[in-house]
């Protein structure tokens, strides 16, 4: 019997080699088959957490736990209507908001030349009013620096508008493949948690943890930074409208986008248009976009987010830093909803090693 087992032990050790390199290569191969497709599961995962709960009002209250399959059928077409064609519309619209404000730009690099700011320094100390005189004489330094910047975001604009109209049939693929993945998530989503959690190697403890940890990641950034977020563009939207200023819709979501980065936040956008109202002569407005910048844009955070994160959802700045500017340079914009939750799961599972580890050692 004894020997019986020792060979067993051996046969399976030494069918663990052709087992690890056939292992291996498939998920090479799978890896290749999917990788296209990852973005769109990405953005199906996010989207169907989002509507989960209608899903859920759905299945158990309107159809009382029965076909499954048609609730997840009317949720996905909820997310295809509500909210991805609206996303898609409006990006076409910044797009084309970007180019007027491109066209405009040559007007406005002309009129700053013009000016004349020598004034400031009867304002100013006499040290600071000399430290800054040639800054304030020569105003060719801000005009070269708007030109590079027009130049270069002309170029962007241009490249983007090549790739949305060039690739249509890739634009109606990813939108195709979001829907049937995000149909499939909706219905057996908790098939695919429940294998997950059985092939996690640690404590049943810990593998609740780790998905409370997901789960709470995942609200913070959907319900939290989105809808915080989109009520500070929305505001900063509206003051730069009221002042005068030029394509409120397109700076709007651009102070969407930097709502959502940490330590970055709406006053990088609404400050400078401040200062461009400065520099024109429309005090009363700059200072007016300024105060609504500081005073109500910036401190809706303050009151809006703790509504929507919870405190086991909350982690170290640093850590949402680097996963929220860290994502954006990866992924894009995917990357501000993906980067600070994969970040989170990452050190949350070296907390969860480290709490292993100790344990077996103090075994």
């Amino acid at each position: 019997m004894e020997y019986d087992e020792v060979g067993s032990y051996e046969r399976r050790r030494k069918g663990f080699l052709p087992f690890g390199l056939v292992f291996a290569l498939l998920a090479f191969l799978a890896y290749s088959v999917t990788q296209p497709l990852l973005r769109p599961i990405a953005w199906s995962v996010l989207l169907t957490f989002f509507v989960r709960p209608f899903y859920s009002f759905l299945y158990e209250r309107f159809f009382l736990g029965r076909w499954k399959g048609v609730a997840a059928a009317i949720t996905t077409i909820l997310v295809l209507v509500v909210i991805v064609v609206p996303v898609v519309t409006i990006g076409l619209l910044l797009v084309r908001e970007g180019i007027n404000v491109i066209s405009a730009l040559p007007g406005v690099v002309t009129k700053l030349g013009e000016m004349d700011l020598s004034f400031v320094l009867n304002y100013l100390p006499p040290q600071v009013a000399e430290a800054v005189k040639p800054y304030l004489v020569d105003l060719s330094y801000l005009n070269d620096m708007l030109l590079r910047t027009a130049r270069w975001v002309a170029t962007w604009l241009a490249s983007t508008s090549r790739d949305v109209m060039g690739n249509v049939f890739r634009l109606f693929y990813n939108l195709f493949a979001l829907t049937i993945v995000s149909f499939y998530i909706l219905r057996d989503g908790h098939l695919i948690l429940k294998y997950v959690d059985d092939i996690l190697p640690l404590p049943k403890n810990e593998r609740e943890a780790i998905f409370e940890r997901g789960r709470a990641m995942l609200s913070a950034v959907l319900y939290g930074v989105t809808l915080t977020a989109g009520i500070q563009a929305s505001l900063g939207g509206l003051g730069w409208w009221y002042v005068g200023l030029p394509s409120p819709l397109l700076f709007g979501g651009v102070m969407f986008v930097t709502a959502m980065i940490p330590f970055i936040g709406t006053p990088i956008v609404l400050l400078p248009g401040a200062l461009y109202l400065f520099l024109v002569g429309q005090w009363s407005q700059a200072a007016m976009l300024a105060a609504w910048s500081l005073l109500v844009v910036s401190t809706v955070d303050n009151f809006i987010r703790p509504y929507f994160i919870s405190e086991g959802s909350k982690v170290h700045m640093l850590v949402a830093f680097i996963g929220g500017v860290g994502g954006l340079a990866a992924w894009g914009f995917l990357g501000l909803f993906l980067g600070p939750i994969i970040v989170t799961l990452f050190v949350f599972f070296l907390d969860s090693y480290r709490r292993v580890w100790h344990a077996m050692r103090g075994a």
